[in-house]
C-alpha cells in the first residue's frame, strides 16, 4: 500500500504502538497530515492493528475484519515508514536540547531508524558513570546495541542481557563502525583507559582479536593485551609489538601468518622453525633455511611448487611425512607419496588427497587412519556416514565441517 495516499485522511489504531511512543507517532503522522481517530467512522482509511489490544478492540477488530472493506494493516508496517520521515539533525537537536534520556532510549530500541542515526544517539545517551547493566535504562540501551545487530537473536536471545553480550557480539557480528560506537561508550571507554573492572575483560578481548578494531583502539589495549595482538589477523601495529621485545610476543608473531617480510626478518634468528613453518616465503629465505629447517619448511602453507618439489626430492623421512599432511602440496607430490604406502597418516588428513586415494586408505581399515578420515572435509560423505555407524569414530564424523555443512543442506535431522 501507498502510504502516502493518506494524506488529508483518517486512520484507527487499535492496541499499542510498539517501536514509536504515541506521542512520535502522532507528531509523525501530522508531518504527512494524517490524523488518528478515535472510533472507525466513514473518514477511517486505514485501520491498523496495533499490539496490546484489550478485550473490546479485539472484538472491534474481529468486527471490522468482517464488516467493513476499509484495508487492515499490521502495525509494524507503518511504523517503518513512519521512521523514515525522521529527520536526523532535527531529532538529534531536540535531544540535546531537551536531554530527554526515556525518549532517546525509545529511539534507540526502535528497529526501523538508519545504522548511522542509531550510532549517533548513542553518542548521546549518559551512562550515569555506571556499569552496561547497574540501571534499567542502562540494561535496555545495552541490549538495543546487541539486539539491533546480533542476526540470529531469535536463537540466543539471552545474550542480550548476558555480560558477555558485547563480546559475542564483537566476534561473531563486529565491524569497524560498531567496534567503535562499542569503544565509545562511556563504561567501555573508561575500561581502556583504566582497565578495572573483569567483567568488561572478554569485550575488550575481543576487540584485540577483531581484524576491523581501528588502530587508536588497538593502540589502547597495547598495554595489557600485547600477546592477544600478537594473534590478530591481519596483523596491527606490528613494529610496536616488535620493540617490546618479549619473548612471548616474539613467539606469537612468529606464528602470525600476516607477519611482513620485515617482521620475518627481525624474527628469523631468534625463531627460525616457527618463521620457517608460518611466514610467506620468498626463495631468499626457503635456500637460507632448508638446510636446518627442512621439515618446519613442510608445513608452510606458501610453498611454491618448485619449493615443494626441493622437499620432496630430499627423501627425509620427516620431511615428507609433514609434507603429506600439508594441503596445499600438488596433487602429482601426494600421489607419489601415497604410492610409497609410507604415510597413511598423514594422508589421511590432507583435504587435498584425491577421492580415489581417500576410498582406498577406507578399505584398508586401518583405525588411526580412518579416525583421520573421519574429521577430513574432503571425505566422501558416503564413506563419513559409514564411519559415523563406528561408535570409534562417530564424534569425530559430527564434528567434522563438510558432513555439518550436508547434513543442514539436505535437511536431515542429526542428534
Amino acid at each position: 500500500m501507498n502510504y502516502n495516499e493518506l494524506s488529508g485522511k483518517s486512520i484507527l489504531l487499535l492496541g499499542k504502538t510498539r517501536a514509536l511512543n504515541a506521542e512520535e507517532f502522532d507528531t509523525l503522522l501530522k508531518l504527512h497530515k494524517i490524523e488518528r481517530a478515535e472510533h472507525c467512522n466513514h473518514d477511517v482509511a486505514l485501520i491498523i492493528e496495533g499490539r496490546m489490544m484489550n478485550p473490546y478492540e479485539q472484538e472491534e477488530l474481529a468486527h471490522l475484519y468482517e464488516t467493513q472493506q476499509i484495508p487492515i494493516v499490521e502495525l509494524s508496517t507503518i511504523e517503518e515508514w513512519l521512521c523514515r520521515s525522521i529527520e536526523p539533525n532535527r531529532l538529534l537537536m531536540s535531544l540535546k536540547l531537551s536531554r530527554n534520556q526515556e525518549r532517546l532510549v525509545d529511539f534507540l530500541q526502535n528497529p526501523y531508524i538508519s545504522d548511522t542515526l542509531f550510532f549517533k544517539l548513542l553518542k548521546l545517551y549518559d551512562w550515569q558513570n555506571e556499569g552496561l547493566f547497574d540501571n534499567d535504562m542502562n540494561r535496555d540501551v545495552t541490549a538495543s546495541i546487541i539486539g539491533r545487530f546480533y542476526e540470529d537473536l531469535d536463537r540466543n536471545h539471552n545474550v542480550q542481557y548476558a555480560m558477555s553480550g558485547l563480546a559475542h557480539l564483537i566476534e561473531r557480528y563486529g565491524n569497524a563502525d560498531l567496534i567503535d560506537a562499542i569503544a565509545d561508550i562511556s563504561p567501555i571507554s573508561r575500561e581502556l583507559k583504566n582497565p578495572s573492572d573483569r567483567s568488561l575483560t572478554g569485550i575488550l578481548d575481543a576487540m584485540a582479536l577483531h581484524s576491523d578494531t581501528s588502530e587508536p583502539i588497538l593502540r589502547l589495549l597495547m598495554s595489557g593485551r600485547a600477546k592477544l595482538l600478537a594473534h590478530r589477523e591481519p596483523l596491527g601495529l606490528e613494529n610496536e609489538l616488535l620493540m617490546l621485545g618479549d619473548e612471548e610476543v616474539n613467539t606469537i608473531l612468529s606464528q602470525n601468518r600476516t607477519l611482513s617480510k620485515e617482521g620475518a626478518d627481525v624474527l628469523e634468528a631468534s625463531h627460525p622453525h616457527l618463521i620457517a613453518s608460518n611466514t610467506v616465503l620468498c626463495d631468499t629465505r626457503f635456500d637460507r633455511l632448508i638446510g636446518k629447517y627442512a621439515s618446519y619448511l613442510a608445513s608452510n602453507p606458501s610453498l611454491s611448487p618448485a619449493m615443494q618439489q626441493r622437499l620432496f626430492e630430499s627423501k627425509d623421512g620427516n620431511v615428507l611425512d609433514v609434507l603429506a599432511s600439508n594441503p596445499i602440496i600438488q596433487r602429482e607430490i601426494l600421489d607419489r607419496l601415497f604410492e610409497s604406502g609410507r604415510f597413511s597418516m598423514q594422508l589421511a588428513k590432507n583435504s587435498a588427497l584425491s577421492q580415489e586415494n581417500i576410498k582406498i586408505l577406507f578399505l584398508r581399515g586401518e583405525s588411526e587412519v580412518l579416525s583421520a578420515l573421519a574429521a577430513n572435509v574432503s571425505t566422501p560423505i558416503e564413506i563419513l556416514y559409514q564411519l559415523s555407524l563406528d561408535q570409534r569414530f562417530e564424534r569425530r564424523v559430527k564434528t567434522n565441517p563438510a558432513f555439518g555443512k550436508y547434513i543442514q543442506t539436505h535437511n536431515i535431522g542429526w542428534s
